[in-house]
């Protein structure tokens, strides 16, 4: 194979993996459990089922690539800009940020599930725990450009926390009520500026302009 001819191969791989993700994702939007099988989501995908098995060793590495994904998703959706004049004080941004992932969750309920859920395992729950801590530091590097707080790796270190502590509030509604209900969400919320309050005074002077 021409080196030439490479790329053309990964991108053609990559846009097979995505159709076969999408194939399970879109099982599991119609399924109460988190359980498909490699030759369910060949059928799905109109792929045949030695295609999967290139990618896929079973379905649990398919379910922790569709997890990956959704992480993938979840980072991009934590670095979107955020209105600095909407903002009037700090717990704005942590409220922003809630609200931008439980929006995504409705329109995701197979992420809802595997995130929240208690059928997944440690290998997703430990993509989620990393993808916190990436997510985290996009946070708290955004309240130090809307804010004047000042730099500090305790706080920094805090926030991943923050948002792990706000997540086992939304798991717990999910456990209860199978979705994150208004109530619980501002339960997590509460509870994650409870958290915060810590390290962070109840009043933070807002920048006049956004620090870059």
């Amino acid at each position: 194979m021409h080196d030439s001819e490479e790329p053309n191969r990964r991108a053609r791989g990559r846009m097979r993996v995505e159709k076969i993700l999408d194939a399970a994702d879109s099982m599991l939007r119609e399924r109460t459990e988190i359980d498909v099988s490699l030759q369910e989501v060949a059928a799905r995908a109109a792929l045949p089922p030695a295609s999967l098995y290139h990618y896929f060793s079973n379905s649990h590495a398919l379910m922790l690539e569709l997890a990956k994904r959704y992480v993938a998703a979840f980072e991009l959706l934590a670095q979107e800009e955020v209105d600095h004049a909407r903002l009037g004080a700090w717990q704005d941004l942590i409220h922003l940020h809630c609200e931008r992932a439980l929006r995504f969750y409705h329109d995701h309920p197979v992420a809802m599930r595997l995130f929240l859920g208690p059928e997944t395992g440690w290998q997703i729950r430990s993509a989620d725990i990393a993808a916190n801590r990436r997510i985290g530091r996009i946070q708290y590097e955004r309240l130090l450009a809307h804010f004047v707080v000042a730099d500090s790796a305790t706080l920094a270190a805090a926030f991943p926390v923050s948002m792990t502590i706000g997540d086992a509030v939304w798991a717990l509604s999910f456990a209860r009520h199978g979705e994150v209900t208004p109530e619980m969400a501002a339960e997590s919320l509460r509870a994650r500026l409870a958290y915060l309050r810590l390290y962070i005074g109840e009043f933070a002077e807002k920048r006049a302009l956004v620090r870059r």
